[in-house]
């Protein structure tokens, strides 16, 4: 007889499908309601990140046009109301020896612009990292 078929006649009865529980529901002990210690019981709540901003992609783009596409579209920005913006940048590993052009030109300008641009800093690593800065405008 094929294992199979032993299984079926003479093996341990399985669940059927559907009846079947997860390893995780039995980790948790279900909350009883009569139970007054239940209450003192502080279930986190879920985590959950920022959204992400609007982006400004300036990877790839010659220098002078990538400076005038930042100021145009941070302005778009300012005048809409949002707050801040992600720019993209990139991290240069195309450019002529490896070294960015784009990120320092860029985050001297927002130095230089600060009736538009009120802080920026380097974006988290899941948002573009040393390619990417988190601008924080001034509202207008």
């Amino acid at each position: 007889m094929s294992p199979r078929r032993q299984r079926r006649d003479g093996g341990p009865e399985h669940p059927q499908k559907g009846l079947r529980r997860s390893i995780r529901h039995g980790a948790m002990d279900p909350v009883d309601d009569d139970d007054p210690d239940a209450a003192d019981v502080d279930i986190p709540p879920a985590r959950r990140e920022p959204p992400r901003p609007p982006e400004i992609l300036l990877r790839k783009l010659k220098l002078a046009e990538a400076l005038e596409r930042l100021e145009s579209q941070l302005r778009a920005h300012a005048l809409h109301g949002q707050l801040e913006v992600l720019v993209i940048h990139g991290k240069g590993q195309n450019s002529v020896g490896g070294i960015s052009v784009l990120g320092p030109e860029v985050r001297l300008w927002c130095d230089r612009h600060q009736a538009l641009v009120m802080t920026w800093s380097e974006a988290p690593l899941r948002w573009g990292g040393a390619g990417a800065i988190l601008v924080r405008l001034r509202p207008q």
